[in-house]
């Protein structure tokens, strides 16, 4: 039965790494929406110096347990399988299909927005008034010209820093900002390439980035859980327009589908409408999941 939930854990791993290979999509946002959310950021949080002593002092068992390590090692096997494994399949979808790619994930985080919202109801303004920020702020973010880090490693180093908080915030997409940042392509040469050095030298800048990172997370979300998720669900609606499936290609702004010259209208809704029936049926499972939890707790 273990076995079974780790594999359903990489699964979701995967799923988050193919997120966080799309410009636009967020690996937080199949985190969030596959249920796995709190438990990846109370697990990475708790890599903390008394585990860390733990773990070298020869407690090992102890240190395992204390950070959640099967949960981690399974998403984060799941993670990097799905970017090495699908990389070039993204790249050439987005460069081929790119309408119809494109289609699937406006569906997917308007679906997660929406579903998230419905499953935290809160009457009190404040949430709402933080919905609207977390929109603004995703459009902003979005919406940013590039900006030139350091040339070389240490730029890199930087760029997984800043990118690594992103991937794990649903509704930012850490790939978008590493092409605010300038690094996208030369990320996804690296992986193509599997030019070791860069990739060893973005994962450290990700790992400190995550183990400081996640403590505000995990802080503000067992304090303050239902305006979280509100502002992270404006996030998503704020970053939509990135998404947009109908594009000018030369200029790259959003147009209207029926003055594309390749709108793949019916195609591309119903690829809309499937993403959202799935986000549907995660958030069901995950809600007959936790009943089924706290019915085996009041046994």
């Amino acid at each position: 039965m273990d076995d079974m939930k780790h594999i359903i854990i990489y699964l979701k791993g995967m799923l988050m790494g193919i997120a966080d290979l799309v410009p636009g999509v967020s690996g937080g946002t199949i985190a969030l929406i596959t249920g796995i959310y709190q438990r990846l950021i109370n697990a990475i949080a708790s890599v903390n110096l008394a585990n860390l002593k733990l773990l070298f002092s020869g407690q090992i068992k102890a240190a395992w347990q204390r950070v959640d390590g099967w949960f981690l090692m399974a998403v984060v096997t799941g993670i990097l399988s799905a970017i090495f494994l699908f990389a070039s399949l993204i790249k050439f979808l987005l460069e081929t299909h790119s309408v119809l790619t494109w289609s699937f994930f406006f569906g997917l985080i308007l679906a997660s927005a929406v579903f998230l919202t419905l499953s935290n109801r809160s009457v009190v303004w404040m949430n709402w008034l933080l919905l609207v920020l977390g929109i603004a702020l995703g459009y902003f973010l979005s919406s940013q010209t590039i900006g030139i880090l350091p040339a070389g490693l240490l730029g890199v180093f930087l760029a997984g820093m800043i990118a690594i908080c992103a991937m794990i915030l649903p509704g930012v997409s850490g790939s978008l900002i590493l092409i605010l940042l300038g690094k996208y392509h030369l990320l996804i040469a690296a992986v193509e390439d599997q030019d070791w050095t860069t990739l060893f030298i973005f994962a450290g800048g990700c790992v400190i980035g995550l183990l400081a990172f996640s403590k505000f997370l995990k802080w503000i979300l067992a304090r303050h859980y239902t305006a979280t998720i509100y502002t992270l669900a404006g996030l998503m609606l704020g970053t939509l327009f990135k998404v947009w499936p109908w594009k000018n290609t030369l200029a790259g702004n959003n147009i209207s589908p029926l003055t594309h010259p390749e709108p793949q209208l019916l195609t591309a809704l119903l690829l809309m409408i499937l993403a959202g029936l799935l986000v549907w049926m995660l958030f069901a499972y995950n809600n007959s999941q936790t009943d089924h939890h706290s019915k085996e707790g009041q046994a």
